[in-house]
Order: C-alpha cells, then sequence, then structure tokens
C-alpha cells in the first residue's frame, strides 16, 4: 500500500555526512526526518515517531543493524504497524544481502550511494509516484 506523504522517516545511521547527503536526497519529498546514532536509540524513538520507513545503517557503534532488526521485529507495540525497512550499508556481500532477505527488509542499498540513488530507492519502498522529479539531478 503506498505510503502518504509527508512521510515520517527515521534515519539510523552514525555519519552524519551520510546523513546529510539522505536529508539532502529526501527535501522534496517533504517528508517528516528524524535521526539517531545509536541502535540503542532507536526503537524509542521508532515507538515514539511510528515511523512509515526506517533507513537502517548495518555497521552501528553499539549494536549491528541486523541485531536492531531482529529487535523491532519482536516489539509487542509494533506488530500492528511495523514500519518498513531500507537497509543502507557498505556491505554488499552476498552473505550479507541474504540475511536481509531473511530479515524480510523492503529495500537494500549499498554505499557509498547518489543522492538519486537514496531518493529512486525510498520513492520505490514507499511506493510513491514519481512527484518529486526523480530524474532531475538538481532536485
Amino acid at each position: 500500500m503506498p505510503a502518504r506523504l509527508p512521510a515520517r522517516i527515521l534515519i539510523v545511521e552514525d555519519t552524519l555526512q551520510f546523513v546529510d547527503l539522505v536529508r539532502l536526497a529526501l527535501r522534496h519529498l517533504n517528508a517528516d526526518i528524524q535521526h539517531v546514532e545509536y541502535a540503542s536509540d532507536a526503537l524509542s524513538a521508532i515507538e515514539r515517531f511510528q515511523p512509515d520507513l526506517v533507513l537502517l545503517d548495518i555497521g552501528l557503534p553499539d549494536m549491528d543493524g541486523w541485531h536492531l532488526l531482529e529487535a523491532l521485529r519482536e516489539q509487542p507495540t509494533l506488530t500492528d504497524k511495523e514500519p518498513l525497512v531500507l537497509v543502507m550499508t557498505a556491505y554488499a556481500d552476498a552473505a550479507n544481502r541474504l540475511i536481509g532477505k531473511l530479515q524480510r527488509v523492503d529495500g537494500y542499498l549499498t554505499k557509498p550511494c547518489t543522492v538519486q540513488e537514496i531518493r529512486s530507492a525510498v520513492v520505490s519502498v514507499l511506493q510513491l509516484l514519481d512527484t518529486a522529479n526523480l530524474s532531475d539531478p538538481r532536485a
């Protein structure tokens, strides 16, 4: 089912420069974006913010993203409204992609990536109409 705009997006990422790139990529979606750097903050942020989409880094400083995703899937308060998950990671190997499939992630984007790739992946996962002029790299 397509998401409604403005979508709520939580970025779980410890590299602040990459967070800035994601924010730049999504600015024309007028999404409500929040960010946490640590997995330990992510579950409470998800419960409080109730995002439509979580952009999840796997290489977090306090817990890997796969363990965070397992914990998210076990949250009893989220069973009715579990957010979509787009993994954004430098781990492009087959083993991590397989874990992503087994964990039922909704998208997998390998870093480094461009503004256009981020925007396209988010639009695809959220099933949004192409209203953000995705073909224009200046957008």
